[in-house]
């Protein structure tokens, strides 16, 4: 009941806001008004006519975007729930004319990794769809970015050497150390590239793709063809090189490393794809000699939970789990029957990978209602439908039922219920007396990861280990991501090193915007736009007028 009425009262928030927003902007002209698609042939029924579409790229939105998402409601629904600000309704609409080339080059505006995030994707923009609201079903706008990569891989891009990507700004002659190759790094590295700057990659490990390669279970994405389109980003232009099994360390991890590299070593690397013999280069010497640094690592400490007897037993950590799995190194021990502490994306492969592998019996606990769990409603059904895992939520893990040999012999949980809405919009939990017990030889835990970045100066770190940066950005459906410049003029930072963990596509806008800032660092002027179409969409760039005129109404 009380939980019904907590819902009532939200409801009745957002519907007052939505008039109070319709109320003051009724009469006022909007800035930009277009169609989409640039150009439609017949438009058919479900077409939903002129948009509003607000620029992004102007000095004053760069480095004071907190003001300008005040008025992001002028962006299609679409756009403005995903933390990339990719253009769903345009390549959604070009994709339903047949269109897949053109629909693909859409996407890839904002999201030039269209495979990886067709199959991973936690689609945000499927939240704010206002097809959700007349249809109460939402666009499927991730499997349709998921169906036009995939149709122009077979199609046309089976040769990943063969995709190209327009440079458009004449060449600067500055070079950018970019540190980390998954979403946010890759993202950073590419943008760069696009504005004319030369970049360094550089990977602790032998792929690209960070946690998405090492943490993603192996049945939902090809991590060869994930690797090759990573890659391709950055060796797409002669500008850019890679430097796997290379590790950025400080002063105090030099004895850890039997080989550590120079600035000057590098120079003798001709290949734009480079495998070395694991070594460490010192962070000092990236900062010394490039012209901006770009920190993309993620947030890959797993974090552990108090539970009684924790000590006693092992508890494997999900997030070590998977990579061990998907590096081939298969060293942990597996018993018939697990329970995963932790319903997200992690804990759902975990739990899949054990069931299709190694278990009888596997379960998923989460401390949240099952529709409130972070992921989408398709990976849930799969997990239940296709591997039989059983998802018990509402419960809280708070003892480890050992025997006398310290053999794990079940979870003692506790069940839970939402309480009233708490400050920051989440729902206060609140443990009851009613307690339990899941049989389990095993334990998996998947609760979530941790900041842990040695090499960075301690000047540039927050308390809880996070980059400090002077930008961030706070989306409508709660997602919250730093990005930016730091104390330290050269050296910027994107991705979960600022906020820790989030979904991916987080990461990626992160590294988009990232780029942005470090463009206007070295050149003193406003990124240009990637997309002929979208100039015409925003129109000129000095538009600042107009945005000065709209933020003081």
């Amino acid at each position: 009941m009380l939980g019904s009425l907590n819902f009532l009262a939200d409801s009745l928030r957002r519907l007052i806001e939505g008039l109070n927003i319709t109320y003051k902007y009724f009469l006022k002209e909007p800035i930009y008004t277009i169609n989409y698609p640039l150009s439609i042939r017949e438009p058919f029924s479900r077409w939903r006519g002129k948009v509003r579409v607000r620029a992004f790229n102007t000095k004053e939105t760069i480095y004071e975007r907190t003001k300008y998402l005040n008025f992001s409601f002028n962006l299609p629904p679409c756009v403005r729930g995903c933390p990339a600000n990719v253009d769903a309704r345009g390549y959604v609409m070009l994709a339903g004319e047949n269109n897949f080339i053109k629909s693909l080059s859409e996407e890839s505006v904002n999201n030039p990794v269209a495979f990886c995030f067709g199959n991973l994707c936690t689609a945000p923009c499927e939240t704010t769809c206002s097809r959700g609201v007349q249809d109460h079903k939402p666009i499927a706008i991730r499997l349709i970015k998921k169906a036009i990569s995939e149709y122009n891989i077979m199609n046309y891009y089976q040769n990943r050497d063969t995709v190209k990507y327009t440079i458009v700004s004449e060449p600067t002659n500055k070079r950018i150390a970019v540190i980390g190759a998954g979403p946010a790094g890759i993202a950073a590295a590419h943008r760069l590239l696009r504005f004319g700057h030369k970049v360094d990659l550089f990977e602790k490990y032998n792929f690209c793709g960070g946690y998405l390669y090492s943490g993603v279970a192996f049945f939902r994405l090809d991590k060869d063809l994930m690797n090759k389109e990573y890659e391709n980003l950055i060796v797409f232009t002669e500008n850019g090189r890679i430097f796997y099994n290379v590790s950025v360390i400080s002063e105090d991890e030099k004895d850890k490393y039997s080989k550590v590299i120079s600035f000057n070593d590098l120079q003798n690397y001709n290949e734009q794809i480079n495998h070395l013999e694991p070594c460490g280069i010192l962070f000092s010497e990236l900062e010394d000699n490039y012209d901006a640094v770009v920190i993309a690592v993620g947030a890959t400490k797993p974090r552990k939970l108090n539970l009684k007897n924790a000590e006693k037993v092992n508890i494997i950590q999900a997030e070590w789990f998977l990579e061990d799995w998907n590096l081939g190194i298969r060293s942990y021990k597996i018993g018939s029957q697990v329970v995963v502490i932790g319903g997200g994306g992690t804990g759902i492969d975990a739990a899949r990978t054990c069931k299709k592998v190694f278990s009888d019996k596997v379960v998923i606990v989460d401390i949240l209602a099952r529709e409130d769990i972070p992921v989408s409603e398709e990976e849930k059904v799969e997990a239940e439908e296709d591997d039989d895992i059983e998802f018990i939520c509402q419960v809280m893990p708070f003892e480890v039922v050992v025997d006398e040999n310290n053999n794990i012999k079940g979870l003692k949980v506790a069940k839970c219920v939402y309480g009233p809405l708490l400050p920051n919009g989440r729902k206060k939990i609140i443990r009851t007396s009613e307690e339990f017990v899941i049989p389990c030889d095993t334990i998996i835990l998947a609760v979530s990861r941790d900041i842990d970045i040695p090499f960075v100066p301690k000047d540039i770190v927050g308390s809880r280990g996070e980059i400090v940066v002077d930008g961030f950005d706070t989306m409508v459906n709660g997602f919250v991501y730093r990005f930016g410049q730091t104390s330290r003029p050269k050296v910027f930072a994107a991705g979960e090193a600022c906020y820790g963990p989030q979904p991916a596509i987080v990461a990626l806008a992160s590294g988009n915007r990232t780029a942005e800032k470090v463009h206007y660092y070295l050149t003193n002027s406003v990124p240009p736009v990637l997309s002929n179409d979208f100039l015409r969409i925003l129109g000129p760039l000095n538009v600042h007028k107009v945005y000065k005129k709209s933020v003081a109404v």
